[in-house]
């Protein structure tokens, strides 16, 4: 099953960005199997991080589109490059019809998936650490951890529209 996008991120877009996964129907992962939707007021820590950095941004809610790498619940623990070949299909497909120029590849599952979405030259995309505690504490660069709090402060800034 595919979570809906929530309402309040309605468009038109200036933004995408794709996480790992909604996670599963039923579990203490993320909001998104109790809420049945993706968005960033469903009260799950990473949801939380996002909406922050929209509003650090000045970016409003309808302007975001949230996507996952693997866009169903209850996918297989362990995330072959299959799942996420299959994932990039329909996110490729909103990324272009809701024409969007940037798009926020969060964690490491993400980055792989944009080998997959064949994106046109003129679409943006940055990678940036996953808004989960877990992804700002083993964020890394140049095989260094930086820290949660310049994790997120890079979060933040990579979600600025310029």
């Amino acid at each position: 099953m595919i979570p809906r996008i929530a309402p309040y991120h309605s468009g038109p877009y200036r933004l995408g960005a794709i996480l790992q996964d909604p996670g599963p129907l039923h579990g203490s992962g993320c909001n998104a199997q109790k809420t049945g939707e993706i968005g960033v007021l469903n009260g799950d820590p990473t949801a939380t991080l996002c909406r922050q950095a929209l509003e650090a941004n000045g970016i409003s809610l309808s302007a975001y589109l949230p996507m996952n790498a693997i866009p169903w619940h209850d996918a297989p623990a362990s995330r072959p490059a299959r799942l996420l070949k299959e994932g990039a299909a329909p996110n490729r497909r909103l990324i272009l019809e809701a024409g969007v120029d940037l798009v926020l590849l969060l964690g490491r599952q993400a980055w792989t998936s944009a080998r997959y979405l064949d994106l046109p030259d003129r679409i943006e995309i940055r990678r940036l650490p996953h808004p989960g505690r877990l992804g700002l504490i083993n964020c890394r660069e140049n095989g260094k951890i930086v820290g949660a709090r310049e994790a997120q402060k890079r979060l933040i800034a990579g979600f600025a529209l310029r």
